[in-house]
């Protein structure tokens, strides 16, 4: 009786866990070609993420392996159960050089369905290079023309992202490729607001030097300076008082009803985010502050947050795929020793 699927996948993936491209070279010969297309394309179905033997070692940054499998059929186009392909699973795992190859070896039409590929966020790789901040992968989607406006479905462009996570070497480069600094999210924030509530005067002289609107204004009719206000951030509304934005609220004999725009009530708090931001995002997140501005965005609440969590969620799953079947094999091996004494 042969192997099951899944069976099979745990095969060729322990390979894969362990580098032995050599192993698997034989695996893929001694068999039809036929066979070795079926091998270089099976899926993680037990997970039922979908995700691929060639997404696998993408993100785990093989590219001898990703050459191995793609070279015996393995599907580059292939989307896992969330829409997201294999320079995704690259980027999420920083493997620059995994990525590069990939569009070292795609024709032009191949290579516009990698980088233009919309995940079910309607994230592309450019969303994800953000979040692990990688200014080599950026750079690399950037240069190979990612659309460096897109919004997400909560109309959170990679700037808005890049701003949140206090990171100006980030927002420098995608000025570089047109980024726009007045998108603004489904609460109606641009950058600037962000940028703003985050007390980030750097980033905020940097988004207005690059054409921000300094009196743009959210869905609720609140600029910049009124969400410096409202965050304490004292730096940016010294600055803004300083060079005459205006301030607008929704009753202005009234104390305004704080509310946390999606960027910040969805993206989480990275390691290397500063702790001037991590402050403010405390103080917005507040038992008494309301996550989205109204029920049209209830589905974007605190509790469901995975989209914006590569790092904490999506990536260590599959880390601790990679770390449970070197745990499970050192046991083995430990048992094994036992045995023979």
């Amino acid at each position: 009786m042969g192997q099951s699927q899944s069976a099979k996948f745990e095969k060729y993936f322990s390979l894969i866990c362990t580098d032995n491209v050599d192993e698997l070279r034989k695996q893929l010969k001694s068999v039809s070609s036929e066979q070795a297309n079926f091998i270089c394309n099976l899926y993680d179905a037990d997970k039922g993420t979908g995700t691929t033997l060639l997404m696998y070692a993408a993100f785990y940054g093989n590219t001898l392996i990703c050459k191995l499998l793609i070279d015996n059929g393995a599907n580059k186009s292939k989307l896992d159960c969330s829409k997201r392909n294999v320079l995704y699973y690259s980027i999420a795992g920083q493997s620059y050089n995994v990525a590069k190859y990939l569009f070292d070896i795609c024709d032009t039409n191949t290579k516009q369905i990698l980088i233009n590929n919309i995940d079910q966020n309607n994230e592309t790789a450019l969303h994800e290079s953000i979040k692990v901040q990688n200014l080599h992968c950026i750079d690399l989607l950037l240069s190979n023309h990612i659309d460096v406006n897109i919004l997400n479905k909560d109309g959170i462009s990679a700037l808005h992202m890049a701003v949140d996570l206090g990171k100006i070497d980030i927002v420098r480069l995608l000025f570089k490729y047109k980024a726009n600094p007045n998108t603004k999210d489904l609460s109606g924030w641009t950058p600037l607001h962000v940028a703003a509530a985050h007390n980030d005067l750097n980033i905020v002289r940097l988004l207005l030097s690059r054409g921000g609107k300094i009196n743009a204004l959210d869905q609720h009719g609140h600029t910049p300076m009124k969400w410096a206000r409202e965050t304490k951030s004292k730096d940016v509304l010294h600055y803004f008082k300083k060079i005459g934005a205006k301030e607008y609220a929704i009753n202005a004999s009234t104390t305004m009803e704080a509310t946390v725009p999606l960027i910040l009530s969805t993206t989480t708090d990275h390691e290397s985010q500063s702790s001037t931001h991590s402050t403010q995002k405390e103080l917005l997140n507040k038992t008494t502050v309301t996550p989205n501005h109204d029920k049209t965005f209830s589905e974007n609440t605190l509790n469901n947050t995975v989209q914006f969590m590569p790092i904490e969620l999506q990536h260590n799953a599959l880390k601790d795929r990679l770390n449970q079947y070197k745990n499970s094999k050192m046991q083995t091996s430990i048992n094994e020793e036992t045995d023979n004494e």
